[in-house]
């Protein structure tokens, strides 16, 4: 670490961050470097502006990259910069900033499409283990077996061919393969914050995964939703649910309802709904190690009796029918409740 002095040296020194601060030169630096990244020549940098707003030539844009033997720069105008700071996406008082300030947001975006392509990826694998899953349970039936060998048949696929294609989609050791990528990134994506504030995961008991939220979830869906949806609807009604399903292990008991729908059938919901409920009762009875536990047990508690939007007092009532502190009731439904928005978090 520098002394006080030493540090005093460096922000007075001519080439220090604090001698540049704000200036009209850094502003050059800034739209060279948001060009070299995009890739823009000076003309399109010219036509940017001008479909900004900002009437510009491809010459003003060499004289305010290309300073002079002297140093100098053409001045840049505030519409200029006001149009700059449009088309590159920055705010106008990030423009004059020291060229750090442009490396530290080119970092920051960095990071935030890291997080979004990593969620999109997951939403993907999600879609992909739905159709494998029903692509299983399909050729699970001989007669569809042989339906798929003869179309392969007519497209000069030889039998072996077939049966290895067959044997691909069937292998479940593949499947679990699959299936574990998508819980690795997953956890991957949980060490990473939200990356819109960086923040990391938190350790509140409140806010950790849970997977009576996704069972609640899943029960909402099959045993509310469906029901009631015409069977139109029902796919993307499970599209939309296909990563709670993955999480909470529901794929193998619900892919027949999930396929007959697919293919315009209704399906009876009630064994997939008997076996959340199973799952629940299951957590219910354990022994809980932790806070954690403990709050899912309730929150499975409180999912069985159906309770949904309640208010305060209602709460209240609700806590002391199952003999718990109204805090550990309202820490039990926010964990219960924290998947069953409308969208996938």
């Amino acid at each position: 670490m520098r002394d006080a002095t030493s540090g005093n040296a460096e922000q007075d020194s001519p080439g220090s961050p604090a001698s540049r601060t704000l200036s009209e030169e850094n502003v050059a630096m800034r739209v060279a470097w948001e060009m070299r990244r995009r890739g823009w020549s000076q003309e399109r940098m010219a036509q940017e502006l001008t479909n900004a707003g900002c009437p510009t030539h491809q010459s003003a844009i060499s004289k305010i990259v290309n300073p002079k033997p002297d140093g100098s720069r053409r001045v840049i105008s505030v519409d200029e910069a006001i149009a700059m700071a449009r088309v590159f996406g920055i705010p106008l008082e990030e423009l004059p900033l020291p060229p750090e300030a442009a490396e530290g947001r080119d970092l920051h975006e960095l990071s935030r499409t890291v997080t979004h392509e990593g969620r999109k990826a997951k939403a993907q694998h999600a879609q992909f283990l739905l159709a494998w899953a029903r692509l299983r349970h399909r050729l699970s039936q001989q007669d569809n077996r042989a339906f798929y060998r003869e179309f392969l048949a007519q497209r000069r696929v030889g039998v072996d061919q077939a049966s290895e294609a067959i044997k691909v989609w069937r292998d479940l050791p593949s499947w679990r393969d699959a299936t574990a990528a998508y819980y690795k990134l997953e956890r991957t994506l949980q060490t990473l914050g939200t990356g819109r504030d960086m923040t990391p995961p938190t350790d509140d008991v409140r806010r950790r995964r849970s997977v009576v939220a996704d069972l609640l979830r899943a029960r909402e869906l099959f045993a509310s939703r469906i029901p009631g949806a015409p069977v139109r609807v029902v796919p993307d009604l499970v599209d939309h649910f296909a990563q709670t399903l993955i999480r909470a292990d529901l794929l193998e008991v619900a892919i027949p309802l999930i396929d007959s729908y697919a293919r315009g059938t209704a399906h009876p919901v009630d064994e997939v709904v008997t076996e959340i409920d199973r799952r629940l009762q299951e957590i219910t009875a354990r022994e809980p190690k932790n806070r954690h536990e403990y709050l899912e047990s309730l929150a499975a508690r409180i999912g069985l009796r159906g309770e949904t939007h309640e208010s305060q007092e209602r709460q209240a009532r609700s806590a002391g029918d199952l003999g718990v502190s109204v805090e550990d009731y309202r820490d039990a439904k926010d964990l219960g409740d924290m998947y069953r928005e409308s969208g996938m978090r």
